[in-house]
C-alpha cells in the first residue's frame, strides 16, 4: 500500500456529502487536499474545516474555468497525485417516466458525465504515472428503481465504462469507479427520516450509509498500487 501522505489530493463536489468526507480523510492521513466545487460560499465553509485545505470554486460544466482551475492547481502543485470526482447535483430533479421526462431534465441527467469528461480532459495531462483517479457513481448504474429512474441509470452505467476505458486509455496511472448506495447526503435531505428507516428494514448491511463508508473506500483505491479498472460496491447490499 502506498500512503497519502505528502501526496497532492483533488476531490471535485468537496462542499458536502461524500467529497467533503474524503477530503477529511485525505487531510487526515497528511496529503495535501485540494477542495473543487461550484458553490464558493459552501467550498468556503468545508475548506475551513480542514487546515491546510485549499479551496477552488469551478463549476465542471464551464470547459474553460475547469482548464483555468485545473491548470491552476497542476502549476502549483507540480502534478496531481490523485484525483477524485464526487460531484453530483440534486440527481432525483431528473427523475422522470421515459415518456414525460423533459429535455431539461435529461441534459440535466447527463451533466455529471459531461462535467466528469470536462475535468477529466484537463487533468489527465497532471497526472503521474503512480497516480490514480477514482469516479463516484450510483447502484442504479446495475439496479435502477422501478420508475423514473432510465435516464439516471443510463448515466450512471456510463461512468463504469468511462472508468474502465480511462484505466486503458491513461495506464500506468489507475482508474478505479465507487458504485455507491444509498447514503446520508444532501440529495436525500427531504426525506432523511424515511429513507434511514427504509435502510434499516430493508438492507441487508442494516444502516443508512454514510459518506465516511464510501471515503474508507476511495482511500483503498487511492492507495492500492494493483486495484485498477475495477468497480468497488459500497451500497449495504442494495444491488445484491
Amino acid at each position: 500500500m502506498t500512503g497519502l501522505a505528502g501526496r497532492s489530493v483533488a476531490i471535485v463536489g468537496a462542499s458536502s456529502g461524500i467529497g467533503l468526507a474524503v477530503a477529511q480523510l485525505a487531510a487526515a492521513r497528511g496529503a495535501r487536499v485540494a477542495m473543487l466545487s461550484r458553490s464558493r460560499a459552501r467550498l468556503d465553509a468545508a475548506a475551513a474545516t480542514i487546515p491546510g485545505a485549499r479551496a477552488i470554486a469551478m463549476d465542471m460544466l464551464d470547459r474553460a474555468a475547469v482548464d483555468r482551475a485545473i491548470g491552476e492547481l497542476a502549476r502549483d502543485s507540480g502534478q496531481i497525485d490523485h484525483l477524485v470526482l464526487t460531484a453530483v447535483a440534486d440527481e432525483l430533479a431528473s427523475k422522470a417516466t421515459i415518456a414525460a421526462i423533459t429535455p431539461e431534465q435529461v441534459e440535466r441527467a447527463l451533466d455529471k458525465l459531461r462535467g466528469f469528461v470536462h475535468v477529466m480532459r484537463a487533468a489527465a495531462p497532471a497526472l503521474p504515472p503512480t497516480g490514480s483517479v477514482v469516479l463516484v457513481t450510483g447502484a442504479s448504474a446495475q439496479r435502477p428503481p422501478r420508475d423514473g429512474f432510465s435516464v439516471l441509470a443510463a448515466v450512471s452505467g456510463s461512468l463504469l465504462s468511462f472508468g474502465k476505458a480511462l484505466a486503458l486509455e491513461l495506464a500506468p496511472v489507475r482508474v478505479n469507479v465507487v458504485m455507491s448506495g444509498v447514503v446520508d447526503t444532501a440529495i436525500h435531505a427531504a426525506t432523511r427520516e424515511q429513507t434511514k428507516a427504509w435502510a434499516e428494514r430493508e438492507l441487508p448491511a442494516r444502516r443508512f450509509g454514510q459518506p465516511e463508508d464510501i471515503a474508507q473506500a476511495i482511500e483503498l483505491l487511492l492507495t492500492n498500487p494493483y486495484i485498477t479498472a475495477s468497480t468497488l460496491t459500497i451500497d449495504g447490499g442494495l444491488v445484491a
